[in-house]
């Protein structure tokens, strides 16, 4: 069982909407996990989740907005970003009180201000360990932190929707995880020497079809009807329907087509 954290953004929960998107749309064999941090401190926040990746055993981080930030500062896993609050000392001040939320105090942006800088220090090691994910039509950011990500990071992927992850979004992003932690399997039984699982190879990952939020291969193309007068022989007759060689019977055994 691989577990996925889930880190939701300012104001979120560990057991909201976008995380719940994520519970119903796992891969298969996967389990998510949600957190509650401390957002009014940035140091704290990611202390939290450190511990949380630590006892939980986590494989992959996955954050959203303020999440995403803090997410990208969680260096040594595999995490994915979603519309990251790129720089929360321009983007915090800009939210507005919500019902009885609170707003962001000058204390608390501080506090996130400090590591806007880490963005721009990543090895090329902790660059391969980051995927993200920008939606095409994020209202808070719009598309003003693309060219910073591909600056700090790399290129990114466009998902449908807003800032907030929309369920086609996720569909997305639980497909590409099952595509990408696949491959690795298969890649890693080549390493070490016991060779892919019976019946899967890397091509048919590249040629396979979701199925949900798994990852099946090709459909087999049909197999061509023959003139059965034309196959004839000694050995029997081939089927027009199932090309299945039948010896001495009316019917087709394989289908149960009827044979001239």
């Amino acid at each position: 069982m691989k577990k996925l954290l889930y880190i939701h953004g300012y104001n979120g929960s560990a057991n909201g909407h976008s995380c719940q998107l994520f519970s119903k749309h796992a891969p298969q064999g996967w389990q998510v996990i949600g957190i509650d941090y401390n957002q009014d401190d940035c140091r704290e926040a990611i202390a939290q989740i450190r511990e949380t990746i630590a006892k939980q055993r986590i494989d992959l981080v996955v954050g959203s907005s303020l999440g995403g930030f803090l997410t990208l500062l969680i260096t040594g896993v595999d995490r994915i970003v979603i519309n990251p609050c790129y720089l929360p000392s321009a983007e915090l001040p800009r939210l507005e009180a919500i019902d009885e939320l609170p707003t962001p105090q000058p204390e608390m942006i501080k506090t996130y201000a400090s590591y806007e800088s880490v963005l721009r220090s990543f090895d090329e090691k902790e660059r391969g360990l980051i995927t993200g994910y920008f939606a095409s039509e994020d209202e808070y950011f719009g598309n003003r932190y693309h060219e910073a990500f591909r600056r700090d990071v790399h290129d990114f992927v466009t998902i449908p929707g807003g800032h907030h992850v929309s369920e086609e979004a996720v569909v997305q992003i639980c497909q590409d995880i099952t595509r990408k932690y696949l491959q690795f399997h298969l890649d890693r039984c080549y390493m070490t020497g016991y060779g892919p699982p019976a019946g899967f190879e890397s091509h048919f990952i590249q040629a396979s079809e979701p199925i949900g939020c798994v990852y099946g291969p090709p459909p087999a193309p049909p197999k061509p009807k023959t003139d059965p007068q034309q196959e004839s022989d000694s050995s029997g007759v081939v089927c027009p329907c199932c090309g299945s060689r039948v010896l001495a019977s009316k019917f087709c055994p394989e289908c149960g087509s009827k044979l001239s």
